[in-house]
Order: C-alpha cells, then sequence, then structure tokens
C-alpha cells in the first residue's frame, strides 16, 4: 500500500509522512525496549488489529526505520528491531512523550487505559549514565501497580525489559502510574514522591542511592528540555 504525503519540501513534513500514521510511533516506543516478535507487538498494542499492524510493520520495514532479524537457534523467530535511523527517532520522540505526560497526564489513569511499567521507563534507559555506577551490572526492579519491568545495567548501559527477573533486584520500587505520570511531566520530584511515600523503595543502600540519584537526574533533564523549548517560544 503507497503511503500517504504531504507533498511538502519540509523536514516535518517528510518525517511526517513516514511516522505520521496511527499506532506508527507505539510501535517504535515498543521497539525502544529492544526486539519484539510480532506476537509482543499485537499484545502491546491491543486494539490496532493484526491486518492494521502488519500494514504499519510493512510501511516502517519498507522506510529502514525497523527491520527484522531471524534469531539464533534454538529459538529460531523472526523479530523486529529499530535500525540506526529507527533509534534516532525513538531518542527525537522523548521530549514529545514528556510534554505528553505534562499537558495531558494530569489525572488519575482511566479505567479503559492499559498501562505496562517499561512505557515508563523507556524514555530514560537510552540516555541514562551509568558509568559512575559502583556496581556496573546492577539491576532495578520497578512495580508500578500490576505490573512489572527490570531497569538493567550492564557494563554502565540500561537498557529495559519487561517482568521480574531470575534472581532478586539490587533494588525493587514500588509505585502507580499516576506517581509515574507526575515524575515524566516535571510535576513532582523524585525526592518529593520518596518522602510522601509515593514511591517505597528495598534493596541494597547503596544501589537505592545510586538509582534515585540517576532517575532524579535524568528526570530533570528531560523536563528542562521542555523548558527550554517552551522559553524559546514565549521569548
Amino acid at each position: 500500500m503507497a503511503r500517504r504525503s504531504y507533498d511538502q519540501f519540509c523536514g516535518l513534513a517528510h518525517a511526517l509522512d513516514v511516522v505520521g500514521e496511527r499506532w506508527t510511533l507505539l510501535i517504535v516506543r515498543e521497539l525502544m525496549s529492544g526486539p519484539k516478535r510480532y506476537t509482543d507487538l499485537a499484545a502491546a498494542l491491543g486494539g490496532i488489529g493484526t491486518s492494521l499492524l502488519a500494514t504499519r510493520v510493512k510501511q516502517l520495514e519498507s522506510e529502514g526505520v525497523i527491520r527484522r532479524r531471524l534469531l539464533d537457534p534454538p529459538v529460531a523467530s523472526v523479530v523486529y528491531e529499530l535500525t540506526t535511523p529507527g533509534s534516532e527517532l525513538a531518542r527525537a520522540v522523548v521530549p514529545l512523550a514528556v510534554w505528553g505526560a505534562r499537558h495531558f497526564m494530569t489525572a488519575v489513569r482511566a479505567p479503559e487505559e492499559s498501562f505496562r511499567a517499561e512505557w515508563a521507563l523507556i524514555f530514560l534507559a537510552d540516555r541514562l549514565n551509568g558509568s559512575r555506577l559502583r556496581n556496573p551490572n546492577a539491576e532495578y526492579e520497578f512495580h508500578i501497580e500490576d505490573s512489572v519491568a527490570r531497569l538493567r545495567a550492564t557494563d554502565g548501559v540500561f537498557d529495559v525489559v519487561a517482568g521480574k527477573g531470575d534472581t532478586p533486584a539490587d533494588v525493587i520500587l514500588r509505585s502507580d502510574s499516576a506517581t509515574a505520570a507526575a515524575l515524566a511531566g516535571g510535576r513532582m520530584t523524585v525526592t518529593d514522591a520518596v518522602t510522601s511515600g509515593l514511591i517505597r523503595a528495598e534493596g541494597k543502600p547503596e544501589a537505592l542511592a545510586e538509582l534515585l540519584e540517576l532517575l532524579s537526574s535524568q528526570l530533570s533533564s528531560l523536563t528542562a528540555q521542555v523548558d527550554g523549548a517552551a522559553a524559546q517560544s514565549s521569548g
């Protein structure tokens, strides 16, 4: 199926020609935490419909945003992953996600809205700097309502994995989706959330202190990007 075009010689218009269709950026979001099978994408994007998902995936493949790869035996399963341009796109949408959390996620999650803990973490993981971690191979587990995800540091490089780990995490944080949205939108600090009991923590004290410092620094940096853009537009 041929893609629709705005027929404008403009970077934004050309970008939206590629990713402006409904569900497209959410497919990119899902792949920010690593390669996924088609069934994984369908499960995470309930409501898209298999036919539309297949169309969107094919479009993103043809544009070079994602690619398919065959996992090595014994798995031998086809997965989809971001290409280099796809990873650039993923970084570009992070401020958009923060903007959305700031202005349009001020209320408690509606009953019909789905939520996954990894969605609250993927926008942090790519830019977190773990070079100063005492333990460069730490694992942190986040329980946000009934969803669980892990933030893993491997030689100081972070990634996000859905679900509980096979071994005990260095730190476990428990919270709710409203608090996660308030943190992402810059309406609450990590320190305030911990002090008020909206984030409950357990685990190794040193690892916990490092994690809270990392989260505070990254969230401040992300909200500062949005603040800076707002200041420039108003100035």
